[in-house]
């Protein structure tokens, strides 16, 4: 019987695919309107860009190259994408949900229900991060940078004389693990490797499936979140449960309370379920992890690979902590810190188009061009950030680029968390990167640790390893090291 069932389960998860895949191509919106970039079938078109591995910044390049002042479309597996131009910037970004929805878009891409356990119109964690994590930045200030210097301390410990070789990746992402989740889940968790691997593979398959656009059999299939969901609540299970039980016998507050992400949710939310509780801590570390560990390991890759730029920093750093020490406003101070980190976000980034919305009514755009119900819009942000008439040499990595921009225009507008029509890795508008002054406060404590700490160099005869690209993400190299080594001088 078994020999039997798993082709048929297997033809039956194919047929359900191809149905719901068919069901998709005719529910397609028409945009015969609106010029196609590469073939003008959309499976030839979507194996020309990904099947076949051609860089789809490439191909978003010759778009914007094509029509400068137009949009344009190209393929997805079973949908196009419509490029809009920067003008139409503001329009989109403060759209509604019900014209323009970025939940939609989560849903149909994520099948976060499936692949996580929660739904995209149930987040109200975003509202606490606004409300409470933005706010007690100063207050949890010293957690943070003590477990950014333990996390430093325990994986990057070099000889003080001898270089040292790590994994960019491998090291990055699990110091950023630690320091995020000192504030979400607090200690001890935050230093347990079970839990972090945890969330690291959480982080995997949910990367996996954007690429794959899978629907809700095959989200459930391929993502066991069940077998998942019983390894993450013997993790946090049994913290969950001791904290409902002092809630219990003192109630909203007692000696040594947590002040983390968990117990906010705990006291706002009333939420008793240690399922509900673990899902939504994993769902904030996926949204946390991904973006912050990326940028910093792209970061450390432009740090050692111009060390003619590290004693600017040093001084930097060295000045403002002697005058105002480890604080969270010292922060606001290190210009040079944060231009750095900005002008990786600009220079790399983590996707080629930004910004996706999904038309929930037909819609028209500020030039006049109709946009139907269904139609998936986007932005080449890759492009806008390496337009040479917005940026000066915008293809050389000029790392103190917005630290004089700021000299110059006596603006407040160029830290790394300001929301800009000109650069945007934390979005725009209304649905902005609501934690973006906590990722920045990670990026740019770990920074200024890292420069006053260690030296910094590429492999000896080994050029800067590029990124990869896949579909729209933009991908850190996961082979990519460094050489490093306690500070000399």
């Amino acid at each position: 019987m078994d020999s039997l069932s798993t082709p048929y389960l297997a033809t039956g998860i194919c047929a359900a695919l191809v149905a719901a895949f068919s069901f998709k191509f005719l529910r397609r919106p028409h945009l015969d309107h609106i010029p196609v970039v590469g073939h003008s079938s959309l499976l030839a078109s979507y194996w020309s860009s990904k099947g076949l591995e051609v860089d789809l910044t490439r191909l978003v390049q010759e778009g914007c190259d094509k029509y400068k002042s137009g949009i344009f479309r190209i393929a997805n597996l079973t949908h196009w994408v419509v490029c809009l131009h920067p003008s139409h910037l503001e329009q989109v970004a403060r759209a509604s949900e019900d014209h323009l929805s970025v939940g939609q878009v989560t849903k149909n891409i994520l099948n976060p229900e499936y692949t996580m356990g929660v739904q995209t119109d149930d987040s109200p964690h975003f509202l606490l991060i606004r409300s409470h994590l933005t706010r007690n930045l100063s207050v949890l200030y010293g957690d943070l940078r003590d477990e950014i210097v333990a996390a430093c301390n325990e994986f990057l410990n070099p000889k003080h004389d001898e270089w040292e070789a790590i994994s960019v990746l491998h090291v990055t992402r699990t110091i950023v693990s630690r320091a995020i989740n000192r504030v979400i889940v607090g200690l001890p968790l935050c230093r347990d490797p079970d839990w972090l691997d945890y969330n690291f593979f959480n982080h995997v398959v949910r990367v996996l499936c954007i690429p794959l656009t899978l629907d809700r059999l095959a989200a459930k299939f391929f993502t066991n979140l069940s077998g998942r969901t019983n390894r993450g609540v013997s993790l946090i299970g049994p913290i969950i449960k001791e904290r409902l039980q002092r809630m219990e016998a003192t109630g909203t507050d007692w000696c040594d309370k947590p002040n983390d992400f968990l117990q906010w949710w705990m006291d706002i939310s009333q939420e008793t379920s240690p399922i509900l509780l673990m899902r939504r801590m994993v769902n904030v570390n996926f949204v946390a992890i991904h973006g912050t560990s990326s940028t910093f390991s792209q970061a450390l890759l432009h740090l050692a690979g111009n060390p003619q730029y590290v004693q600017e920093l040093r001084n930097e750093v060295e000045a403002v902590i002697s005058k105002h020490g480890w604080t969270k406003g010292a922060l606001s101070k290190m210009r040079k810190v944060d231009s750095f980190l900005k002008e990786t976000q600009r220079f790399e980034g983590l996707s080629v188009l930004i910004l996706p919305r999904i038309a929930m009514n037909d819609i028209t755009l500020t030039d006049g061009t109709f946009i139907p119900r269904g139609t998936v819009l986007a932005f080449p942000v890759y492009a806008m950030h390496h337009d040479d008439a917005v940026f000066e040499n915008p293809n050389v990595f000029e790392p103190f680029r917005f630290a004089n921009m700021a000299k110059e225009f006596e603006g407040s507008k160029h830290p790394m968390v300001a929301l800009t029509p000109d650069v945007l890795p934390f979005g725009f508008g209304t649905h902005a990167c609501p934690g973006r002054f906590f990722a920045a406060t990670v990026l740019k404590t770990l920074l200024a640790h890292i420069v006053i700490s260690y030296d910094v160099k590429l492999e000896d005869g080994k050029p800067r390893p590029n990124s990869l690209r896949i579909g729209n993400s933009i991908v850190f190299n996961p082979t990519a090291k460094v050489m490093l080594r306690k500070r000399v001088n």
